[in-house]
């Protein structure tokens, strides 16, 4: 019976590692896009500089999954070898990188869930057999373990991505209803989806979500944002709270799956932010519905779609993205806490990574 404990707490312990560095490495990825990409976007024409800039924050997120594999190795304390091996597994993997007729290609950032798979697979075997081949280990590893977690993941990466197709094909049988409770569901549905592997960005170009749908989509990822932003503000350090606020909510992956019981705040903040799309008639494009705030890409969709006075609609995206959503989120946060017995801001800590 010791021993089963004992057995649980170690795989307790090792999917826990593996979510830490998927948290800490989507921000480390996502991060430099999300604060200069959108602010590039219009100063960098003419100017090879910043044009170069660009191209390089935008060239980081296509090493998201190198650098989760990199991280998940760091937690388990493997060496630089074994750090390297795991992050080349991840990045064969994840479908970052695609293999054409031409030679390879970088695919944006690849499928998250399917990194995480061939993370786990990776830090499996280096663990299994490190220390076990004598002076053969860094001849038979660097072979054997890319290859073969690189290989499963190319094998999987089909079958996880209909997990994305599956929920986008929900979220677009919701396109169907009256257009309140459609910018409800889409609102929920991102808010709850935002802090998971799956990439909301992903759902919402493979069904073209547009309009009010993709406004409402990107409520849901304000109504996330702040969720935690406030869940978070009491327990965790100043450079946390800043990257929620910048609105990069994914590296809180650990927590939502630690604590589950964040979706009760998740859900009515949602509510609130598809109500707030729907008032407001917040509209985006495909690209823009997984952004929230992050880099104005929401709010400079939204305004670029509104009709009549500017100044007006500007009133109204300043209410609609900052003020209502974290007035709310303050209020279903306090709310929680004095409702729900499990509900603290204790489940909100955020464990930095082990150095």
């Amino acid at each position: 019976m010791v021993k089963s404990k004992s057995s649980d707490s170690s795989w307790k312990q090792f999917f826990s590692n593996i979510l830490q560095a998927v948290g800490a490495g989507v921000v480390i990825a996502l991060l430099p896009n999300a604060l200069l990409g959108e602010l590039l976007k219009f100063f960098k024409e003419g100017n090879q500089l910043l044009e170069s800039i660009y191209q390089l924050v935008v060239l980081i997120q296509s090493f998201m999954a190198f650098i989760i594999g990199v991280l998940a190795a760091h937690q388990f304390k493997f060496n630089g070898a074994g750090a390297a091996m795991v992050g080349v597994s991840a990045m064969l993997g994840s479908g970052a990188v695609k293999i054409t007729d031409g030679g390879f290609m970088l695919n944006g950032i690849g499928d998250i869930i399917n990194t995480i798979l061939v993370v786990i697979v990776a830090c499996f075997f280096y663990l299994l057999l490190r220390d076990k081949l004598g002076s053969l280990e860094m001849i038979i590893l660097p072979v054997l373990i890319p290859v073969i977690s690189g290989v499963i993941g190319l094998y999987t990466l089909s079958y996880v991505s209909n997990v994305t197709k599956g929920l986008g094909h929900v979220v677009s049988s919701f396109t169907e209803l009256n257009p309140m409770l459609m910018s409800i569901l889409i609102c929920i549905t991102y808010s709850l989806l935002m802090v998971t592997p799956i990439s909301v960005v992903a759902i919402a170009t493979a069904i073209g979500l547009s309009g009010l749908g993709s406004g409402a989509a990107n409520m849901g990822i304000v109504a996330a944002c702040v969720t935690f932003l406030f869940g978070s503000i009491r327990v965790n350090s100043a450079g946390v709270n800043l990257v929620l606020i910048i609105g990069a909510a994914k590296m809180m992956i650990p927590v939502y799956f630690k604590h589950l019981i964040i979706a009760v705040p998740l859900t009515i903040n949602g509510i609130i932010g598809g109500l707030i799309a729907y008032f407001i008639g917040i509209q985006g494009t495909p690209m823009s519905a997984g952004f929230g705030y992050t880099g104005l890409v929401g709010p400079i969709n939204a305004f670029n779609r509104m009709e009549g006075d500017p100044m007006t609609n500007i009133i109204l995206l300043v209410f609609g993205y900052f003020v209502i959503p974290f007035v709310s989120a303050f209020f279903v946060h306090e709310l929680c806490k004095k409702f729900i017995g499990k509900y603290s801001d204790e489940i909100y800590r955020f464990e930095i990574p082990r150095q």
